[in-house]
């Protein structure tokens, strides 16, 4: 009877430190399952914050442009702020038959939030014969027609040197000629008392 007795504490003892080892073998894999989930964890966060770092980077090195006039698709475009006049006329879906690029430099860099825009070939037509039909009439009125005068002409006006009479060209150049003597209020720099000085002195 002792002897069965003892046999059965044997076996209970021995299943006893078979249950421990298993347990134990056990919990161990877990905190390693563990740690290890925790470390691919910590390394995809950081593989995302680099990839998010380096969107950022790209995003700072675009600018926005917009192109209109004689192009396929005229919006506004975001490029790599080393494209130039080409390029964005490219993703414009380029240029229509009836455009004019004789005053258009496709080499030239583009800048952030700049405005290129490509004119017809019959608008050109039509504002230089119309510069040219106005000029006997500037001279005998003693008025300056602001839709073809030189920068020369325009600096003699009351109140306009010679960065505003860069900007009338500019604006004829991009946007087109003046359809009102108070276009001319459009212009950067020329306010409503700019005009009553200059008002008497010009003519489209």
């Amino acid at each position: 009877m002792i002897n069965k007795a003892n046999k059965k504490i044997g076996i209970i003892a021995i299943l006893v430190v078979i249950l421990m080892v298993c347990l134990f073998t056990y919990i161990k894999s877990g905190k390693d399952k563990l740690v290890k989930n925790d470390n691919t964890s910590i390394f995809v966060e950081e593989e995302n914050q680099d990839s998010y770092e380096n969107e950022e980077k790209i995003k700072d090195k675009n600018i926005v442009v917009e192109i209109k006039g004689e192009v396929k698709t005229p919006d506004v475009y975001e490029l790599n702020d080393e494209s130039i006049v080409k390029d964005v006329i490219e993703i414009a879906g380029g240029l229509t038959e009836e455009a004019d690029i004789s005053n258009i430099n496709r080499a030239q860099k583009l800048k952030n939030h700049e405005l290129i825009y490509i004119h017809n070939k019959n608008e050109v037509k039509e504002n230089l014969s119309y510069s040219q039909n106005t000029v006997t009439k500037s001279d005998s009125s003693g008025k300056i027609n602001i839709n073809c005068a030189q920068l020369e002409e325009l600096k003699n006006l009351n109140g306009i040197g010679e960065a505003k009479a860069k900007r009338i060209i500019e604006y004829r150049e991009n946007i087109g000629t003046f359809n009102s003597v108070e276009d001319i209020k459009n212009i950067d720099g020329i306010g409503e008392k700019s005009f009553e000085k200059l008002k008497e002195q010009i003519e489209i």
